[in-house]
């Protein structure tokens, strides 16, 4: 259960009843969108970009903030982290001090380079219910493969011909239940060029193509690898299990693959790059927009290529945290009774008219204090105790 002593450091107090109020808000939508629709026995597993968590200035998260997110992330079990600054100071603090012993979590490190923007990524994990497999490492392409070199772009003074992922996709073991899966999280590159000085509109409409070449190329590469090599252990578990003359439903050859792939819709070619490797989509996932400014995007995706025929996936979902908190009509709370500096414009010495401040708190403020991403999830039915029950029975009664 989340934690909420941090209540107590609010020293404004109307602010701090108003977060109690919205805390209550947001217990009852997670209750209402993700706990009466899953099992205490499923895997509850999220992804969620949490934009520039632990960046400095108004990147740096309030305790409101930290309460609300915490609360969020205590509705599931496992639970992958996308854009985790260099500085580790709030993760440490969120898991510490606002979930609290029932959580532990995993980091990477950053990623090298200028495209890497020293990024971390996270998995957060119920430790009653999920266990670290010890199975952890980064993904790298074989055989020299680049994912400039795959993409077939021209411009090669730009994209470096070397380059692999921009931030390396990381890939952790887990088991939850009977379930035995390897989690890839990723955040994959987006590419938003500046238009160069001079170029002409065929040439800047040549150049805006190949970065998203490089984003779709970077999807497929690692979808394809990754399939390649869940295909390769179920074959090799397959003649184990039938060597063994054991059940061959089972499986550790399950792989899920999440995170913010930066998908522009349903029907563009970052999707397809992701559904033709073989990875299955939850019906209804790819229709769910995941990101909360005015222009709808569906950049997070879950995907996954199971071995193991018993594990069912129930249902998926993406929580909307402007329902309960940060809503639109707070705006006027932060402004007279936080009085946010940020908000106000005071911080920076800028004058903002209360239609601008407003404007801000709703255009930028509660992007950079939660984010601007929803987080996606879906459940997955691992509990398969009543079925192996069942086989037990059957064979003691079938028995000579």
């Amino acid at each position: 259960m989340a934690q909420y002593w941090k209540l107590r450091t609010i020293k404004n107090l109307e602010h701090r009843a108003h977060v109690s109020q919205r805390l209550r808000a947001l217990r009852e939508q997670m209750q209402e969108e993700v706990t009466s629709k899953t099992s205490e026995h499923d895997l509850r597993l999220a992804t969620w970009n949490l934009m520039h968590f632990g960046n400095g200035g108004g990147y740096w998260r309030d305790v409101d903030a930290l309460l609300y997110i915490s609360e969020i992330i205590d509705h599931f079990d496992l639970v992958a982290l996308q854009e985790i600054n260099n500085d580790m100071t709030q993760l440490e603090d969120l898991v510490k001090n606002y979930l609290g012993p029932s959580w532990d979590y995993i980091v990477t490190d950053t990623t090298g380079g200028d495209l890497g923007n020293k990024e971390r990524m996270a998995f957060l994990y119920r430790v009653g219910k999920v266990r670290f497999s010890r199975l952890a490492g980064e993904i790298v392409l074989p055989d020299g493969q680049t994912i400039v070199g795959d993409s077939g772009v021209t411009n090669t003074e730009i994209f470096e011909r070397n380059h692999q992922f921009a931030r390396s996709p990381f890939v952790v073991g887990f088991q939850c239940g009977w379930f035995d899966f390897k989690l890839c999280t990723v955040h994959i590159y987006f590419g938003n060029p500046k238009k160069p000085k001079g170029i002409s509109k065929a040439k800047w409409d040549i150049l805006r193509q190949e970065y998203m070449d490089i984003r779709k190329t970077e999807i497929k590469s690692l979808a394809e690898y990754l399939a390649d090599r869940q295909k390769a252990e179920r074959r090799s578990e397959l003649k184990r299990l039938k060597d063994k003359g054991w059940d061959t439903e089972q499986s550790t050859a399950n792989y899920i693959l999440l995170g913010d792939f930066n998908i522009v819709s349903p029907e563009h070619e970052t999707m397809a790059a992701l559904k033709n490797s073989g990875f299955d989509i939850p019906e209804g996932m790819e229709e769910l927009p995941t990101t909360l400014g005015k222009k709808k995007a569906y950049y997070d995706q879950i995907a996954h290529r199971l071995g193991d025929k018993r594990v069912r996936h129930r249902i998926s979902g993406a929580v909307n945290f402007r329902k309960s908190v940060f809503r639109k009509e707070d705006a006027e709370h932060y402004i007279d009774v936080v009085k946010d500096g940020f908000v106000t414009g005071t911080l920076k010495k800028k004058k903002r008219t209360r239609e601008k401040q407003i404007n801000y708190f709703n255009g930028t403020r509660f992007k950079n204090q939660m984010s601007d991403h929803q987080l996606l999830w879906s459940a997955f039915e691992v509990d398969l105790a009543e079925k192996y029950l069942e086989t037990i029975e059957k064979e003691a009664l079938e028995a000579p």
